[in-house]
């Protein structure tokens, strides 16, 4: 199989196609939304808080499993039917 030339199009619908671009995208969104929820009036120090917004950002990642397949191959069919 040839190599495919590294272009910015390709880049794109490479990391828009990607379960991991959507899986990473709502561990941020899950630790931006319910991070200041969690951290809030719990005298945490900077390290402490750290901490948990990374905890969450990996909850948020491990738990979009699924949904991340879905929206990857609903932008797949969308894509080839397109093409076509």
């Amino acid at each position: 199989m040839p190599k495919r030339p590294l272009t910015v199009s390709y880049l794109f619908f490479f990391l828009l196609l990607s379960d991991d671009t959507w899986r990473i995208a709502a561990g941020f969104f899950c630790a931006v939304f319910l991070g200041p929820m969690v951290t809030e009036g719990r005298n945490l120090s900077q390290g402490g808080e750290a901490m948990v917004w990374l905890m969450i950002m990996a909850i948020g990642w491990s738990v979009s499993g699924w949904p991340a397949k879905k929206i990857t191959a609903a932008l797949q069919r969308g894509v080839k039917r397109l093409s076509k």
